[in-house]
């Protein structure tokens, strides 16, 4: 039966576009009516940490706000990088997310092994809170205030004075080296799985300092555990007020400030990537959001998921030469 051919070319258009690799109707339907089952949220790092808690928050707003469970997972190990390569590597449709911190744009000028490049092969979905670190020193330490600590690591030999993080790539391993570079020493680093474990090691009086999160921090300060030396951000935080920033304590130029959000796999639909956004901006306004931050000692930092991404490339631009910097003083 010959066919004409407006109805030959309207079967072929149609052939093609049913059969199309993301075009078919059940995939469209997938993609609308997402999610469907519950998701899971990984985090590279172990729990009780600061980011932990943070993946927690998240993971209840967000599983009431897209009507879905929503399971943390921890991989902690490698500075967080086993977590977001199990992510990065894995199926891009929304089922699997990563719960990043601002470490995540620096894996890529520390590692040089990895099997997956944190910034090319994940998209940020949301952004979510904004914190810093606080600058811990070891019971009994012979210094009282930063300044002190820095004299008596200029009159001891390179590596007397020790630090701990949850190993290269960290963000406490970051702020320290920033911290060695800006004072002229050169610090033992002592790595951990997880900064839990490292904060375990300075209660215990293993080493002398460590950057940690205010959640876990402030606990341990206001019940006089450990005293803070300093905060990293050029803002006093308000949740610990009494501490003074990097600068004020005598660290010129230091300024850093933590961001936590939410990351999927490259290639994920921008429609899911705009319904997490979405479903994200629903509780990041709200006051009961931002009291839950409050008692984890961080605020809330909405930014939809096109922001967040150029969050992250922009960060992955501005942390290379100073990587390179740390890199270089390593040798």
């Amino acid at each position: 039966m010959n066919i004409p051919i407006t109805r030959r070319l309207l079967v072929a258009a149609t052939l093609v576009i049913t059969s199309a690799p993301g075009l078919s109707y059940a995939q469209s339907e997938r993609v609308d009516n997402y999610p469907q089952r519950p998701i899971k949220l990984v985090v590279g790092i172990g729990a009780g940490s600061t980011t932990d808690l943070l993946t927690r928050i998240a993971a209840r707003n967000l599983s009431e706000a897209l009507k879905q469970p929503v399971v943390v997972e921890n991989r902690p190990g490698a500075g967080g990088t086993l977590g977001a390569a199990a992510v990065a590597t894995a199926p891009p449709d929304g089922y699997t997310l990563l719960f990043v911190s601002s470490s995540l744009p620096t894996f890529g000028h520390f590692y040089d092994n990895l099997k997956f490049d944190p910034v090319k092969d994940l998209v940020g979905a949301a952004g979510l809170a904004q914190g810093g670190m606080v600058m811990l020193t070891r019971p009994g330490a012979p210094w009282k205030n930063l300044a002190e600590l820095v004299a008596y690591g200029k009159a001891k030999p390179d590596g007397t004075v020790s630090y701990a993080s949850a190993g290269v790539g960290s963000i406490a391993y970051l702020y320290s080296e920033l911290f060695a570079q800006n004072m002229g020493q050169k610090f033992l680093h002592v790595p951990y799985k997880s900064s839990a474990a490292a904060l375990a090691d300075l209660l215990a009086g293993h080493v002398d300092f460590v950057f940690d999160g205010t959640t876990t921090a402030k606990p341990m300060i206001d019940a006089g555990k450990v005293q803070a030396l300093a905060y990293s951000s050029n803002r006093r935080n308000p949740f610990l007020p009494q501490v003074p920033t990097m600068q004020e304590a005598g660290v010129k130029d230091f300024d850093q400030r933590t961001w936590f959000g939410i990351s999927a796999p490259r290639g994920t639909p921008q429609k899911i990537l705009d319904r997490i956004s979405k479903a994200s901006a629903t509780f990041t306004g709200q006051s009961a959001y931002r009291n839950e931050l409050a008692g984890a000692a961080h605020e809330p930092m909405a930014m939809s998921a096109q922001a967040f991404e150029r969050l992250v490339q922009d960060e992955a631009r501005v942390w290379g030469k100073s990587i390179q910097q740390i890199r270089s003083n390593e040798k």
